[in-house]
């Protein structure tokens, strides 16, 4: 618990980071498959409600930087780059959140806007930020960490970053007073947030089967997390319910009440932090 507690703002940071990035990616979508084909007032709000995205990401990666303990040492971190798993996701982070920021106040530019440039920038961004998210799940491959040594670990990052980022994509949607004709967009990310959620909870399903057989000289997984399997429950029932409110939000005649959206990539974000949280409980070396 005191480890978990100890990491509580890197469970923010991998909750909200890669569920940010992908959100970012999925509201873009619509700029860049049909820009031009967009009325022009549809589009400035879409692109300007972008900072939905942008901040929850930007949340998650302040919070991680209180790891740094003095801000010089953010010099150390970008300096190893390439070599350093820690070094690459907060340099893909900055990265990301940089290019991102900027082309949201771009939007605001009295000018005539150059669609096309728009949607290709667009595109390279969303690509930023699923190398983001990959650097994320990838930064936790650490041979001499028995439990988190295992295809479970990026396939939850990754499975959490589109459950919660397809909800919070719906949210931003609802913002900019975006819909698709017949709310066909909605519903598509309402299957994929479905996929990925249900995914997830089969992967913390079966990752909390194997803990008891994860053991080192002293303990084992199960022992350290006893709550686990709850808690993965618990997760069952906040995403179910943020789903459902994200279908009700979508199947709305006209536009549906702010805290509906709002509430439903809530409830999805926050059982994710709980199974993040998890996660750190599992910590376990291979040694003593």
């Amino acid at each position: 618990m005191e480890t978990a507690l100890s990491e509580i703002t890197l469970v923010l940071f991998t909750t909200l980071g890669p569920a940010g990035a992908v959100a970012y990616g999925l509201m873009t979508l619509p700029l860049i498959v049909k820009g031009q084909e967009m009325e022009t007032a549809s589009r400035v709000r879409l692109d300007r409600f972008l900072c939905i995205p942008i901040v929850v990401a930007m949340v998650g990666l302040v919070a991680s930087a209180t790891h740094l303990g003095n801000p010089a040492n953010a010099l150390y971190v970008i300096t190893g780059f390439g070599r350093s798993p820690l070094s690459n996701e907060v340099v893909w982070g900055v990265v990301f959140l940089g290019a991102a920021g900027v082309f949201w106040l771009s939007a605001f530019s009295e000018g005539k806007p150059r669609v096309m440039l728009r949607r290709i920038i667009a595109a390279i961004i969303s690509v930023f930020g699923l190398v983001f998210t990959g650097a994320i799940a990838l930064a936790y491959d650490a041979g001499t960490i028995l439990t988190w040594n295992s295809l479970f670990t990026p396939v939850t990052i990754w499975l959490g970053a589109f459950a919660g980022g397809a909800l919070l994509a719906l949210c931003g949607f609802r913002f900019a007073g975006f819909f698709t004709e017949g709310h066909r967009l909605g519903f598509g990310y309402l299957i994929l947030a479905a996929l990925a959620f249900l995914g997830a909870l089969t992967a913390y399903l079966l990752w909390n089967a194997a803990l008891p057989e994860l053991q080192n000289a002293l303990t084992s997984a199960a022992d350290l997390a006893p709550a686990f399997g709850l808690m993965t429950g618990l997760f069952g029932i906040l995403g179910a319910a943020g789903w459902l409110l994200a279908l009700k939000a979508v199947a709305w005649k006209g536009e549906a009440p702010l805290w509906i959206p709002v509430t439903s990539a809530g409830l999805m974000l926050a059982g994710i932090f709980l199974m993040r949280f998890q996660f750190y409980l599992i910590h376990m070396t291979v040694g003593l």
